[in-house]
């Protein structure tokens, strides 16, 4: 069963090859400094932040000079309300981090907050409105950020797709990991997308899916929301006309 995927942040570091090449799953690895600096993984940060009376680790991504997109379950919950000390740390590659800033203002997606109590953070319905973002005082980039693109097309098509995030799980939060899917996403309900041929770590939750476009541009086309070992899979929200009006509208600064 798919189940979201903030994690607290206490794992120990387990290093896996950056190809996994024989497995039948493809399983997150680290994408290394290198990579981690170069545009538009560049974008991607970890999350810290709290809930209730615990901390919990997410991932993020630069959309505009001083806002970042990530999942509403990191912003909110039934039980706690809003999340708070939410602090992004950009690129973070170990004990190197190109920015480390707090957040001023949050906000999730219109529908995600019934749907999370009515039916739970791990329904369908919750997933389909899985996608919340932050503001921050500050540019988080110099003025760059992320390219974004609401089209389920680059998902369920031949486009190359990769995700990112700072898994906590079998993986130290700190080093940006990647996953890339064997074959397309398709869709489960509504703006929620799942993949079987892959797996997403805890505390990968927010991090972006990129598409290579036609072109050979990288674009922002979902958000990691969920995901499973038994049986494995992962999902996605993906970016469709109501999560860009959400973006144009909320994180436009």
């Amino acid at each position: 069963m798919l189940k979201l995927l903030s994690l607290l942040c206490t794992i120990l570091a387990v290093a896996t090859p950056l190809r996994a090449q024989t497995q039948s799953i493809s399983r997150p690895s680290f994408i290394g400094g290198d990579l981690t600096k170069t545009y538009p993984y560049s974008m991607a940060g970890q999350l810290i932040f709290s809930s209730g009376n615990s901390d919990y680790q997410g991932s993020a991504t630069v959309v505009f000079k001083r806002s970042v997109l990530t999942a509403a379950h990191n912003m909110w919950d039934a039980d706690n309300g809003w999340s708070t000390n939410v602090e992004f740390n950009r690129a973070r590659n170990g004990s190197e981090i190109p920015l480390h800033t707090y957040a001023t203002r949050l906000f999730v997606m219109g529908g995600y907050q019934g749907a999370a109590a009515r039916f739970g953070a791990n329904s369908l319905r919750a997933f389909a409105y899985d996608i919340g973002g932050m503001r921050f005082g500050l540019p988080l980039a110099g003025g760059s950020y992320a390219l974004c693109r609401a089209d389920a097309s680059l998902l369920t098509g031949n486009a190359y797709n990769i995700a990112l995030g700072y898994g906590a799980d079998k993986h130290s939060g700190d080093e940006m990991l990647y996953v890339a899917p064997y074959v397309s996403f398709y869709q489960t309900y509504s703006a929620f997308f799942e993949n079987d041929s892959l797996t997403f770590e805890g505390g990968m939750s927010g991090g972006p899916v990129f598409a290579e476009t036609r072109s050979g541009e990288m674009r922002l086309v979902g958000i990691v929301v969920a995901g499973s070992d038994d049986p494995p899979g992962g999902g996605i929200r993906a970016l469709t006309p109501p999560s860009a009006r959400f973006i144009s509208t909320y994180l436009r600064y």
